[in-house]
Order: C-alpha cells, then sequence, then structure tokens
C-alpha cells in the first residue's frame, strides 16, 4: 500500500509585499536570496516560496527551517528533491501543491 503524503498552500501575495530584508532572509535559502534581489517581482517571488515550503511542511513535517529548503525552478517547473510540486497564480494569490514522491506503507 502506499501512503500519499501531500500539502497545499494558498497565499494572499499582498501579504509578503514590502518585507524587511531580515524577514526574507529568514525564508529563502542564500541561492534563493541571489534571484530575488534580482527580480522586480519580489512580492510574487517571495509568496510563491512561501506557498512552496509550507506545503512541503504539510506534506512531510521534516522541514522546519525553510533557509535550509532550496527551491529551483527550471523550463517553468518548480523543484525541490523528493517531491512533485505544482504552483499556480491567479492575480493577488499564488497557491502550491505538493506531494512527496516514493512513500511506502507497509500493512501487516
Amino acid at each position: 500500500m502506499t501512503l500519499i503524503m501531500i500539502g497545499v498552500d494558498l497565499v494572499k501575495i499582498e501579504r509578503l509585499e514590502n518585507k524587511s530584508d531580515h524577514f526574507v532572509r529568514k525564508i529563502l535559502s542564500l541561492d534563493e536570496y541571489e534571484l530575488y534581489q534580482k527580480t522586480k517581482a519580489k512580492a510574487i517571488f517571495l509568496a510563491t516560496r512561501w506557498a512552496i515550503k509550507e506545503a512541503l511542511f504539510k506534506a512531510d513535517n521534516q522541514h522546519f527551517c525553510f533557509k535550509k529548503i532550496n527551491i529551483t525552478k527550471k523550463d517553468n517547473v518548480y523543484k525541490f528533491d523528493g517531491f512533485a510540486i505544482s504552483v499556480s497564480s491567479e492575480k493577488e494569490y499564488v497557491i502550491a501543491f505538493v506531494q512527496k514522491i516514493g512513500v511506502a506503507c507497509h500493512r501487516d
């Protein structure tokens, strides 16, 4: 039997507008922070990473320090080892759906 571990998070983008650098550094990994510094859409970038990391936590309960989670993006796909990630945004919201891959549950 396979256990499906999922997490979902919905973020209102405006909640993450104009955040202090101290706050941002608590959430983003060093690589993410470098990308954040280069982007003009800072609130969307931050809201997306926040939603993904919250969803990861809900799916796994093992990733407590957001700063240690490095989310990468290639070909418009977000990645973190061991998880499938789907992100969507619409006007003022970002939603992230995360599924832990390869989790087995054995029954005797």
